[in-house]
């Protein structure tokens, strides 16, 4: 098989997974916010951002660390290595975890006093706060356990089981939180604590037997051999993509974060249930290319294939922001009707959230791109670099925006965020694969998605139901869209009847 049949095969699988995913992890929102109060769903995020914060520094960077090295030495054909990485990266990071799991139990109460509970929305009932604390800090545990797992499957780019994992995931929190809510009438903040702390416990069973039954049968036969030259390879290279990733998690959760400080739970109710929930749903795009090319990139670099690898690259970018684009423009455009669609009137204050980090998510899948792609050719320092630029813009922005801005700060601030790494990532991505952006073809791509804001427009004006506004708009904006970027030759035809072929 070809690599461009690989990276379509993959993308597409990991595309069709995920685009069945999102419909339920949006579901889960919506069931939180119609059967749970909102500040005890403010609570469950910011007790769960601070937990992902906290995650960064349970993995070391051995999770990717897995992802590079289990493709190189396959390639090699050195099996005790693919299996003394596995274990020497699973012990370590469970056992540093566990430690994490540990200082967080013995410190909860001044966490819940001080940080969680600093806006006083929760005085008298702090043991509550504690409790749920202690039992997201266990379940993280488990969540660590399972990333081995997941990322060793991701390293032997096993893409068909892989795909799979984060839509089983959100289909067990769902069913959990569905059978808490309406079988043993549980609507509180309890129902996604349990939901979020029980589903990795079940999938570490389910992926483990699927990895040594279906991937490396060989695992109890290879020889497992420790040796200080492979622990040293793994964390020199996992060591500095783990600090790049605490500042990817700064970016993902430091809203969240001075959100619960500056502006209470309701607000983080808001962001993190319903803004960020619905713009995350453009951003599987991003995520099933990005499944793909991280481990990929890897093997054409060793391979010596560098020219094809920035040609490919290339394409991709401008597939996705063609993809990508429009969705954006969309969601930008009915955010109101959204919320009072899928949620309720309680959550309307999310709605210029919404329409901010709509924009945003352009940038975000062009960076999934470019990092995965530097992480993968071995430039994750300079990843580490961008991501901590990025990182510390979004703090400081977002303390001096979110006292007297709220969500509508936040928004702004990770949006900035987004558009300044890009501009860094892409310039020097350009230095390493001879890649380039294809300006013109972006252009008239903007240019279209834009012009073909006014059919819908007049259609949304003659349209009182918010259903038809909705269905009949995106049908009548995506099918402008969708001429013009045929008529224009941005993708000719027969391009996506190779890629739908080839894809499925």
């Amino acid at each position: 098989m070809s690599y461009k049949e690989r990276v379509l095969k993959g993308v597409s699988w990991n595309f069709l997974l995920l685009l069945a995913a999102a419909p339920i992890g949006y579901f889960v929102r919506i069931l939180y916010s119609n059967e749970i109060p909102k500040l005890d769903v403010g609570l469950f995020y910011a007790v769960f951002d601070f937990c992902c914060m906290i995650a960064i520094f349970k993995n070391l960077g051995l999770n990717a660390a897995l992802v590079r090295f289990i493709p190189k030495y396959l390639h090699e054909k050195r099996l005790d290595l693919v299996k003394s990485s596995i274990i020497c990266a699973g012990v370590l990071q469970t056992t540093v975890s566990l430690i994490m799991t540990l200082l967080i139990i013995l410190l909860s109460s001044f966490i819940a006093t001080y940080y969680i509970n600093n806006q006083g929305q929760f005085t008298g009932q702090l043991d509550l706060v504690i409790c749920v604390l202690i039992i997201l800090s266990i379940g993280y545990w488990f969540q660590s356990i399972m990333d081995v797992v997941a990322n060793s499957i991701w390293g032997f780019q096993n893409q068909k089981y892989y795909g799979t994992i984060n839509f089983v995931k959100i289909f067990m929190v769902l069913i959990i939180s569905f059978i808490l809510i309406h079988v043993f009438d549980v609507r509180t903040v309890f129902t996604p604590i349990c939901a979020y702390t029980l589903a990795p416990i079940l999938m570490i069973f389910i992926y483990t037997y699927i990895f040594i039954k279906k991937i490396f049968p060989e695992f109890f036969i290879e020889k497992f051999s420790f040796s200080k030259k492979l622990t040293k390879d793994l964390f020199s290279y996992g060591l500095p993509l783990m600090m790049g990733s605490a500042g990817a998690l700064v970016l993902n959760y430091i809203d969240g974060i001075c959100l619960t400080y500056f502006a209470g739970l309701n607000a983080v109710a808001d962001y993190r249930n319903v803004a960020m929930p619905t713009v995350s749903i453009l951003r599987y795009f991003a995520t099933a290319v990005g499944a793909v090319l991280f481990p990929m990139s890897s093997e054409l670099w060793e391979m010596g294939h560098g020219g094809i690898l920035g040609k490919s690259v290339e394409k991709i970018c401008l597939y996705s922001f063609v993809a990508v684009f429009p969705i954006t423009v969309l969601t930008a455009y009915f955010p109101e009707v959204i919320v009072n669609l899928f949620f309720n009137t309680q959550y309307l204050p999310a709605a210029d959230a919404i329409r901010i980090l709509s924009l945003g998510t352009i940038f975000f899948t062009l960076n999934s791109i470019g990092f995965n792609v530097l992480n993968g050719i071995g430039k994750s320092l300079l990843s580490t670099k961008i991501i901590y630029f990025g990182a510390i813009f979004n703090l400081i922005f977002n303390i001096l925006l979110i006292p007297k801005f709220g969500i509508v700060g936040a928004s702004a601030t990770t949006v900035l965020g987004y558009l300044l790494m890009w501009i860094l990532q892409a310039r020097y991505l350009g230095d390493f694969i001879n890649y380039s952006n294809m300006l013109k073809k972006w252009l008239i791509t903007t240019l279209l998605g834009v012009f073909s804001l006014i059919p819908l427009i007049f259609v949304t004006k003659i349209i009182n139901n918010i259903i038809l506004q909705l269905s009949v708009g995106m049908a009548v904006y995506l099918g402008v869209y969708a001429l013009g970027i045929i008529l224009f030759k941005i993708i000719e035809i027969e391009k996506l009847k190779e890629m739908f072929r080839i894809g499925i």
